[in-house]
């Protein structure tokens, strides 16, 4: 039997630690920091590390911006002095929120429930959010989130879905991690979520509760027996074996969508449907439009910060792929799909384009704020290919004009729902 890489001492409660503190120094309207998931399922050598910081109810526009650059310096400061945290250190914190919107119903995202809390400078706030956050029942748009998330999931592995970067020796471990943690755990999470109507916020958790949901489905079992023994099953590796098990995940996913479709009040007559005709309804159901505007710029706070942090990394930590992955999809998702809506609900007009009517928010926008939008959304339609840091350099010339204007017509229409 060849053994594989033994795993790395666990020091995830250090890095938090250290990063919370780091960037706290920095900047003072942090108040505390969160993660996705529990701390069991943050794996050494393999996992990164999904960060998320609730920060002062004074955050104005222009504190975003400043707060991503110091972000993206401590992540860059840190890659260089701690180079066995690259894979920890893949990206900045994704959602960044403030206490109010942590607890505000229109601005409520059901991932919330699955977050965990390391530190905070704010007990009182902390006590509050994360009591209102629990005490929440479980409506329709926690429904929602999780039968979309499962749906994203459901189907056959795709083996060139997850590229592996910046895991050094682990990377002959990730295969298995891949399959079993990135992309068969989430739609059990939330299939589980789901039948029990209640978000569950561990991986771990989900596969624990998965078993007693379903005793005779033995796969839950070994995945965390698995997990739990660092992957060092050598045979799992094989081709033959590997394959085997992508099929075992896809039919226990099958299994979850038929108690998945007794369980649902969003989709009629969900038990006679395939999961495209449930995507198909989903795609077409009417969700709260100031909440698909916000859902996509909370992500868009610490951009410039992530950017910076990807074009100066240093030579052994792996960013190219990683800047394509955001040009993918910043461009729809910061510019596309919020500012159409933001037109939708202002004129009552729907467009493909947003490009074409900006200089038509003069009311709401300064004429720099459009001129960086526009530019923004001209850089993000480019071909990338090789092309990356320039790209990327240039979008963090003009993203703080970006930015303000989507953080205006974000609390407009914040204000108005």
């Amino acid at each position: 039997m060849t053994l594989l890489p033994a795993p790395p001492e666990n020091d995830f409660a250090f890095f938090i630690s250290t990063y919370y503190q780091e960037c706290k120094n920095r900047f003072g309207k942090i108040e505390a920091i969160a993660g996705k998931w529990e701390f069991e399922d943050l794996i050494p050598g393999l996992s990164d590390f999904d960060s998320r910081y609730i920060c002062s109810d004074q955050m104005g526009a222009q504190d975003w911006c400043d707060m991503s650059m110091i972000v993206g310096n401590v992540h860059l400061e840190l890659c260089k002095r701690f180079p066995q945290w690259i894979r920890i250190l893949e990206h900045l914190p994704g959602i960044n929120i403030t206490w109010q919107e942590l607890t505000g119903e229109n601005t409520y995202y059901p991932e919330y429930k699955q977050w965990s809390f390391y530190h905070t400078s704010n007990e009182r706030n902390h006590i509050s959010a994360k009591t209102h956050i629990e005490l929440r029942k479980w409506d329709l748009k926690d429904e929602y989130f999780h039968l979309k998330k499962f749906l994203t999931y459901y189907g056959p592995y795709d083996r060139n879905i997850d590229v592996p970067i910046n895991l050094g020796r682990f990377i002959v471990k990730y295969p298995l991690h891949s399959r079993v943690m990135h992309y068969f755990n989430p739609p059990v999470q939330s299939a589980v979520s789901i039948i029990t109507k209640g978000t569950v916020r561990g991986k771990k958790e989900s596969f624990r509760l998965a078993q007693k949901l379903f005793p005779h489905c033995a796969i839950f079992g070994e995945m965390l027996d698995l997990v739990d023994r660092h992957y060092e099953e050598p045979s799992l590796y094989q081709e033959k074996a590997l394959s085997f098990l992508e099929s075992r995940m896809f039919e226990t996913l099958k299994e979850l969508l038929k108690e998945i479709l007794e369980n649902i009040s969003l989709v009629p007559d969900a038990k006679n449907k395939t999961d495209r005709q449930l995507k198909e309804v989903l795609r077409n159901l009417q969700t709260e439009k100031n909440l698909v505007i916000f859902e996509n710029a909370k992500f868009a706070r610490l951009m410039k910060g992530r950017l910076f942090f990807y074009i100066n990394a240093p030579d052994y930590f792996d960013s190219v792929y990683l800047i394509r992955n955001e040009m993918r999809r910043i461009g729809r998702n910061f510019f596309i799909v919020p500012f159409s809506i933001f037109w939708e609900l202002k004129t009552g007009e729907r467009i493909q384009d947003p490009s074409t009517i900006l200089n038509e928010l003069d009311d709401v926008l300064t004429k720099d704020e459009i001129n960086c939008t526009l530019k923004f959304a001209q850089l993000t339609k480019l071909d990338y290919e090789n092309k990356e840091m320039e790209i990327a350099r240039q979008i963090i010339d003009i993203y703080d004009g970006f930015y303000s204007a989507l953080h205006k017509i974000t609390e407009l229409v914040k204000k108005s729902g």
